[in-house]
């Protein structure tokens, strides 16, 4: 297991962004650039991953190919094609997106987002995407989300039996699929179910923490690792557990400092 980073820290040259993960002990990463940079740029930044050990976890993508602007939803599109055949030119573990929202937000919270409709898209969409790129070194993989589909361990599972491609597997982001009290209180139980369902599938795994707020209705809210509630031992030791050099990201913290004093936070967990 790799403990890493899902952020790009300020930086001048290649160089100095793998020397500053590396000097903070940082294993791996998400890839800096993306597929519009030239190849002189992005050879560079593997170059320097590679001499200073760090795994190129993922190629992010970011995007909803179900914009309702057929413009945006066609550059979307593209978008992922050329991020997926960027992440084999760079031997990242995987390609990465959410299935898309069917609105104007690419991450945004719409009834259309769980409609059979959009399902039987995604699973149309990204088998084009596996059978266009065919990748020898990584693969496509969707973040879970809690508004969108996959958002539980036996929808994701369905998902990666209906796509029936090798080359789509599992990111992983467990605090993503705790979206409701229950899930919330047992947590054991959802990490069982998960790793027992996808554990095999997973390539590249998300580490963040939540806090539920008390109050007459729900409200889940995203915090830096070690200031909620989320059993992140429980986490990294079902990582742990899969027994393969699995990258683990920091993520969504708002500078360096808070990053520091995360991952200080995680090195001192035992699992």
């Amino acid at each position: 297991m790799r403990l890493g980073l899902n952020a790009v820290p300020a930086h001048r040259t290649p160089e100095e962004w793998a020397d500053i993960l590396a000097a903070k002990e940082y294993r791996a990463a998400s890839f800096p650039v993306n597929y519009k940079a030239s190849v002189s740029v992005i050879d560079a930044y593997v170059k320097a991953a590679h001499e200073r050990d760090i795994m190129i976890a993922e190629v992010g993508v970011w995007n909803s190919p179900h914009h309702t602007a057929p413009e945006e939803a066609r550059l979307a599109r593209e978008a992922c094609l050329e991020q997926f055949r960027l992440a084999d030119y760079v031997r990242a573990e995987c390609c990465v997106n959410v299935s898309g929202a069917a609105g104007t937000v690419w991450y945004g919270c719409y009834g259309d987002n769980y409609s059979p409709k959009l399902y039987e898209e995604n699973v149309e969409f990204i088998r084009s995407l596996c059978d266009t790129v065919k990748p020898e070194y990584t693969c496509y993989a969707l973040e879970p989300m809690q508004w969108m589909l996959p958002d539980s361990p036996e929808q994701y599972l369905q998902f990666v039996k209906d796509v029936d491609r090798e080359s789509f597997a599992v990111h992983m982001d467990m605090v993503n699929f705790i979206k409701d009290p229950w899930n919330y209180t047992h947590q054991e139980e959802l990490a069982d179910r998960t790793f027992s369902l996808l554990g095999s599938r997973i390539r590249s795994c998300h580490l963040k923490d939540c806090l539920m707020e008390s109050g007459t209705t729900v409200a889940i809210h995203e915090v830096p690792a070690g200031e909620g509630c989320v059993d992140l031992g429980m986490y990294l030791r079902h990582i742990a557990d899969l027994e393969r050099d699995l990258p683990v990201l920091l993520e969504h913290l708002p500078d360096m400092e808070t990053y520091d004093r995360a991952l200080a936070h995680v090195k001192g967990l035992k699992y």
